[in-house]
């Protein structure tokens, strides 16, 4: 296309920030065509003039402004190089009260990356522009981006975010196909010196000029230029904003005493707002969720129905009562059942009219509706006293499994170590073969001492019969005299041959791509995914996943694990 600049020329003079406003619903247009107006030049001093936030919240959906400024742009060239440019935004937790003297790689922890979609196209303001080189134009790039705030995984003591902002200029589809197509030596690129030139007028090579390319002889220094092109740029400096918890959940379980047909638990779910608050808080959403049973709230009454004002420091809690689908009377032998609970929880901050930021969080965990296995067992009597006494009977292994659907596939097992340990895997019983899928594994630690576990899934193989060969007499041991007294072979030629024959495959059918770490101090739970390769079809199964003591080196085998159907094809239902 004529008229078109070189692609790296188009970054040559860009500039990248981000803006967080103070009101989502800010008018960027009109706040960038007044400061341009009052005579404003670089583009800080013309973002300046936005307010933004001075205080963020962890669980916050943050609305994030982008601005991209190019330099003598015309709108042919913006039309042509847009739709190949990528944008992106990363949000790092930082500690700026760290100095790079006591700590030259600073301690950050990326909690967001996202890029902006390509459908979305972004807001385009002009300006044009005459100084003393003469006249110009600047244009301003503007997009939104929805940023999630999660909590870090390391500890910071004085928590802040950094927004850092990046641009890419993609290669052209056209330029994509040349390369993977085209081995030729691209157009306007100077080829390699022939070292034989000199030997081209000579009479007696009359059918062929002579090459040889001193690229096969000497290193050859590629081209320099004066300026390197620029594909790719990132926002140089990012402006720290402070970060605080606005509120913390958690949920408790108590179990009722009374044994009945249906074991029943009780939950109290706590919302307390943080005291670095100074706003109101509106609690509007509390939603539960069980994969394998009923809730019923208990706390649907007048003083408690939601949305609640609260404010720093109150505490709310909400009671549930958790019935599982199954009891164990249908199922006698197995006393440990558990089910998975989803909790979305969500509240709106109230700093000001035009300032309402929305926190959101979510978390999965397991309801442990075990009962015991005799439940009249009892308190030890004056005369028997022991240490660690249990308080009821149990199992070492069970499944959490529905009797009354045995002839289905299973898609969770739940199990009991004797290290005081429980685990559970949830995942899809209709698998496609090549196709990779995750168990979702959840542990708690409920033993009085910190653990470290690796997680190892042992393939399944098959095992050859031993008796599948039958000893025949040697070859030698016939022609042998019985005066002589030798001893027959213990093994002859003859039977390794037919072993070796007669070998079954040990092809793998499952394959782990996958072993974790977990860390446990007492009392806790992690969650983390099992991931699995199939590679043959009907039912497949592992030999066990193998929980191993890191401290210790005790290893616990646990085969109570879902079922598994490979499928070529996956069903449409």
């Amino acid at each position: 296309m004529p008229g078109l600049e070189i692609p790296g020329e188009f970054l040559r003079h860009a500039i990248l920030d981000t803006v967080v406003p103070h009101a989502p619903a800010l008018d960027i247009e009109g706040a960038l065509s007044s400061a341009l107006e009052d005579g404003a030049d670089d583009l800080p001093s013309v973002l300046s003039s936005i307010p933004q936030r001075s205080l963020l919240f962890f669980d916050e959906f943050l609305p994030v402004r982008i601005v991209l400024r190019l330099s003598d742009c015309s709108e042919t060239i913006l039309k042509h190089y847009l739709p190949r440019l990528e944008v992106r935004l990363d949000v790092f937790a930082v500690d700026p009260a760290e100095s790079v003297a006591e700590n030259p790689t600073p301690t950050r922890d990326i909690i967001f990356s996202g890029t902006v979609r390509g459908e979305d196209d972004p807001l385009v303001v002009f300006n044009e522009f005459e100084g003393e080189e003469g006249s110009g134009n600047h244009v301003y790039l503007v997009w939104n981006i929805d940023a999630t705030l999660k909590r870090p995984r390391i500890r910071i003591q004085q928590p802040s975010l950094l927004f850092i902002a990046s641009a890419s200029l993609n290669p052209s589809d056209g330029c994509r196909q040349e390369d993977s197509q085209d081995d030729y030596l691209p157009s306007l690129v100077a080829a390699s010196t022939n070292m034989l030139q000199p030997l081209s007028g000579d009479k007696s090579i009359s059918h062929k000029e002579p090459f040889l390319p001193a690229s096969r002889l000497l290193r050859v220094v590629p081209t320099t230029y004066n300026e390197d092109p620029i594909y790719n740029i990132q926002q140089q400096h990012g402006h720290p904003f402070r970060v605080v918890p606005a509120a913390s959940a958690r949920i408790r379980y108590s179990r009722l005493n009374s044994y009945t047909g249906l074991p029943t638990t009780i939950a109290s779910l706590d919302f307390e707002v943080t005291p670095f608050l100074s706003s109101q808080v509106s609690f509007d959403k509390a939603e539960l969720h069980l994969s394998e049973g009923t809730i019923e709230s208990l706390s649907d009454i007048p003083g408690l129905a939601l949305p609640l004002t609260c404010y720093p420091r109150d505490d709310v809690t909400l009671m549930y009562k958790l019935t599982p689908e199954y009891g164990p009377e249908t199922n006698p032998s197995s006393t440990a059942m558990f089910s998975m609970l989803d909790i979305s929880l969500g509240a709106t901050i109230i700093v000001d009219n035009d300032c309402k930021p929305r926190i959101s969080m979510q978390w999965r965990t397991n309801v442990d509706f075990s009962v015991a296995l005799n439940p009249t067992y009892g308190g030890p009597s004056p005369a028997l006293q022991r240490n660690n006494r249990p308080t009821s009977l149990s199992v070492s292994t069970q499944a959490g499994v529905s009797p009354n659907n045995r002839s289905s596939l299973r898609e969770r097992a739940y199990s009991v170590t004797d290290v005081g340990v429980t685990i559970s895997f949830s995942g899809p019983t209709r698998v496609q073969v090549g196709s990779v899928f995750s168990w979702d594994v959840f542990i708690v630690n409920r033993s009085n001492v910190p653990r470290k576990f690796a997680l190892i899934a042992l393939p399944r193989r098959k095992r050859v019969d031993p008796r599948g060969h039958v000893a025949r007499p040697s070859s030698s041991s016939i022609t042998s005299r019985k005066e002589d007294h030798v001893a027959e072979a213990v093994t002859d030629d003859n039977i390794v041959h037919a072993r070796q024959k007669s070998v079954a495959g040990q092809e793998v059918e499952l394959i782990s791509l996958s072993t974790d770490i977990l860390p446990l101090p007492p009392g806790t739970c992690h969650s983390t995914e099992l991931k699995l390769l199939p590679l043959a079809t009907g039912p497949l199964h592992l030999e066990a996943v193998r929980l191993i003591d890191v401290n210790t080196n005790e290893t616990t085998d646990i085969r109570d694990l879902p079922d598994i159907l490979a499928d070529d094809q996956l069903r449409s239902s």
